[in-house]
């Protein structure tokens, strides 16, 4: 008899990036970013572009149209699938907090510190009961 064994890299991160803001109005406004950006890269298919080839990781029109309005671009065109990846967004106050299982979060901190935000990324797997601390 033969036993298989199998190896995969596929793990649950389990992440959580919390921004905190100077004002509550700017927590709305990046919360308001990251759904308009998620709706594009939604309708863009983001996620494919990070596997295509290097020439073809190009911005959509309707993309290159939210980063100018935006002023993002510090964001690169495989970034762009962390939008349409599962994840769930909290803002309460001054603060956003981020939860996803993936472990590619560059674009959300990115923009999170564009934005002004002091940003803190944590495992949920090893700090399961962190609240979100109001300083």
């Amino acid at each position: 008899m033969k036993i298989w064994t199998g190896y995969s890299s596929e793990h649950s991160m389990n992440l959580v990036l919390i921004g905190k803001f100077k004002q509550a109005k700017d927590a709305e406004a990046v919360a308001d970013v990251i759904n308009k950006l998620g709706e594009q890269a939604s309708k863009d298919n983001a996620y494919a572009i990070a596997h295509a080839p290097p020439e073809d990781q190009r911005f959509s029109d309707g993309m290159m149209s939210l980063i100018r309005q935006f002023q993002l671009y510090t964001l690169a065109p495989e970034e762009l699938g962390q939008f349409s990846s599962e994840h769930s967004v909290e803002q309460d106050g001054e603060k956003i907090r981020i939860s996803t299982d993936e472990a590619d979060v560059s674009a959300f901190i990115k923009l999170f510190v564009e934005s002004g935000a002091r940003v803190e990324v944590y495992s949920a797997h090893h700090y399961p009961d962190t609240p979100v601390q109001a300083d």
